[in-house]
């Protein structure tokens, strides 16, 4: 009996744009560029605990975030901790 070799799986990878103007961009990764840079990369030994909860979001936003790729409850949280320390700083609690 002969052994099929596997195939191997492709990426899919995204279509490259044409032009500058049609680079990928979005308010969330300029956020997010804005948060790593003002705070720097947490360590990975010093991130904070997080807990479970369930939290009922408009289905547009759920799926504007799964359309951005893997890691989009990260990406939510990161925003959320931002305004976070805005309203923070705002308040003159530390």
């Amino acid at each position: 009996m002969t052994v099929k070799p596997k195939k191997a799986k492709r990426k899919k990878l995204r279509p490259r744009p044409e032009k500058i103007g049609d680079l990928y961009a979005s308010v969330e990764d300029d956020l997010l560029l804005l948060l790593d840079r003002e705070t720097g990369a947490e360590a990975r030994w010093n991130r904070p605990r997080k807990r479970r909860i369930s939290l009922r979001v408009d289905v547009e936003v759920v799926e504007w975030f799964k359309s951005k790729g893997p890691g989009y409850q990260t990406r939510i949280n990161r925003i959320l901790r931002r305004v976070m320390m805005e309203g923070k700083k705002r308040m003159g609690e530390k």
